[in-house]
């Protein structure tokens, strides 16, 4: 969240004022200064508490309470700096090499500031141990796969692969499929648990989708609810009657499990359950995991992006059927699929949107052109509400980070190089421990794309960017910037014309 960034931001500028060589502070403002600098410690503090909370919680107030610390923040920084050049620019004319600063008529502007950010820090912590959960789905809902289109999936590799996994024996009880939000982790688990072999193989199957809030004891009843028919009823309402032993049900579970082969898939699992998992019976069941975050528990296949032939073909059959593309836009149809980057989700949100319009040459060459055209701006609005939780509960150290990489033009490699030298001259980074703040940056990349995968990171052969370089697909960049410009991090420019009050930082693109 941004005010995590404002006092790390606040925090760098007065130490540069305090521990200047070129600058001299007439007594007593190193003594007005420094107790700002310690109230940003003890405010980070605080701010770090949201990292502890589980992914269930409804922020809403935190969020606010967020945004309140960071304008008192931004506005005591904008004061500080605002004095400090002041100063400076009456005396350049004297003398280049070193500066007097004087601070003693801030005394009251830093005393209330501080007395202000304690207030807010105070609110802050007391709202964090209130937080609610959200309400968890029906557990109806999460036994009901119906809708996921296992024939939408595109890489024949990843299928394989995971497939065998399931199959062979000695692997250990739990294989994990990860990757971004919308890459098709999903339906290669519903295409892998409708396969023919996979249902001889298991007398008994369950799917469970896990969500962010699913406790051990709903999990075990929507597997129970599948593996046993007749219990169906009494599993999906246990929960409303107060018999919802974990034990109990867990020895049910036990008793069904009994020298039958079971595969269990976890759509969607946000955190392990070692309650749950560590009691699977490893001679007779397997368990495949979905996940967009990355689990160091167990083996696992990253769902790499759709190469070009595969997406070519994804986007035909969902517009023409099994024939593909007509040949008056087959060439079109090529760029539009570059525009997609790989990622199933869009590709079909994309054609979707242009099964609604007139599918002529014409309309095409427009969609290829126009940089913001409406079919993908509303694609990306449209899978941006599946793509957003995983921005929401980033880490509050990479939050702002991700936001800062968002920046960047569409469809463009960045120069790790290049943006290391940015986010050190922004000021709103942090190192944690004993790293430089170079070493810091990377470690940040790194969990970006090793943990979270929001960012292509490590080129390969098959990758639609080039090597040794990073990139942030197209559609999370329109996320990144429409939740920069929300917060007023930072505004990227489309035209001379646009609102930009209260923006923290400006960006425009060279062919703006």
């Amino acid at each position: 969240m941004a005010a995590y960034a404002a006092a790390v931001s606040l925090k760098n500028t007065i130490q540069c004022i305090l521990q200047s060589s070129r600058i001299s502070l007439v007594p007593p403002s190193p003594q007005i200064l420094h107790p700002a600098y310690k109230a940003m410690c003890r405010l980070q503090k605080v701010l770090l508490k949201l990292d502890e909370t589980g992914y269930s919680k409804i922020r809403t107030k935190v969020n606010a309470l967020d945004e309140q610390i960071k304008e008192a923040i931004w506005e005591f920084e904008d004061l500080l700096e605002s004095h400090f050049y002041d100063q400076i620019l009456q005396q350049l004319e004297r003398d280049h090499s070193s500066f007097s600063l004087d601070l003693q008529t801030l005394r009251e502007r830093v005393d209330n500031f501080i007395e202000r950010v304690t207030v807010m820090k105070t609110e802050y912590d007391t709202e964090l141990l209130s937080m609610p959960e959200e309400e968890s789905e029906p557990i109806s809902s999460r036994i009901d796969f119906c809708g996921i289109n296992s024939k939408r999936f595109g890489s024949c590799n990843c299928y394989k692969f995971t497939k065998d996994n399931i199959l062979a024996e000695g692997q250990g009880i739990c294989f994990s499929v990860i990757g971004m939000a919308g890459v098709g982790k999903t339906t290669l688990a519903k295409k892998v648990f409708d396969d023919p072999a996979i249902q001889r193989h298991f007398e008994l199957r369950a799917w469970v989708k896990v969500g962010r809030k699913c406790e051990s004891n709903e999990t075990l009843r929507c597997i129970l609810a599948q593996l046993d028919p007749s219990t169906r009823d009494q599993m999906l309402n246990q929960g409303e009657d107060g018999d919802d032993d974990f034990e109990k049900l867990f020895g049910v579970l036990e008793e069904r499990l009994k020298d039958k082969k079971c595969l269990i898939v976890m759509d969607d699992v946000w955190e392990w359950d070692r309650q749950l998992m560590d009691r699977f019976p490893k001679e007779n069941v397997r368990v495949l995991l979905t996940s967009r975050l990355r689990m160091k528990e167990f083996p696992f296949l990253r769902m790499c992006l759709l190469d070009e032939k595969e997406s070519k073909k994804l986007l035909g059959e969902k517009l023409f059927g099994e024939h593909g593309f007509p040949p008056h836009l087959e060439k079109l149809g090529e760029k539009i699929v570059k525009k997609c980057e790989g990622i199933p989700l869009l590709i079909v949100t994309v054609a979707e949107l242009l099964s609604k319009e007139d599918i002529t040459p014409q309309y095409w060459t427009e969609v290829v052109e126009k940089q913001h055209n409406s079919v993908f701006v509303d694609a990306y609005d449209q899978i941006s509400e599946v793509l957003f939780p995983s921005y929401e509960y980033l880490h509050q150290h990479l939050k702002m980070f991700f936001l800062y990489l968002g920046a960047y033009p569409p469809y463009s490699d960045i120069h790790k190089s290049e943006f290391e030298h940015q986010m050190i001259a922004e000021g709103f980074l942090e190192p944690i421990r004993e790293h430089t703040i170079q070493k810091y940056i990377q470690n940040c990349l790194a969990m970006l794309h090793d943990r979270y995968n929001l960012i292509i990171h490590k080129g390969n052969v098959n990758s639609w960017f080039s090597q040794h370089k990073l990139c942030v697909p197209s559609c999370w960049q329109h996320v990144c910037k429409k939740e920069a410009s929300k917060t007023k991090f930072l505004h990227v420019l489309q035209s001379c014309d646009e609102v930009m009050k209260d923006q923290r930082r400006l960006c425009a693109h060279w062919n703006t």
